[in-house]
């Protein structure tokens, strides 16, 4: 891959987690059900992490693996959710 390639699959990663983030947080708004509020506080913190764990490009195994999952989990549901 090349790096102007790494560099568009990174901001793109980026704004799909925010995106994911976004979508969480109003669901967290419109819920009274405690234990609801708690399991997407915690979908929060993990997109929190991933983005961090993106950032920091440290461990490229797994960033290549929050890559994996960003644009095969989190694009579809993206897509589901602004499709309506």
């Amino acid at each position: 891959m090349s790096a102007a390639e790494q560099a568009i699959n990174y901001d793109l990663a980026i704004d799909i987690i925010n995106l994911m983030k976004m979508i969480a947080s109003d669901e967290k708004d419109k819920t009274s059900n405690e234990a609801e509020r708690k399991a997407l506080d915690e979908k929060i913190d993990m997109y929190c992490y991933e983005e961090d764990v993106l950032n920091s490009k440290v461990d490229e195994a797994a960033c290549l693996s929050i890559y994996d999952k960003v644009f095969n989990m989190y694009s579809p549901i993206i897509k589901k959710t602004y499709a309506n």
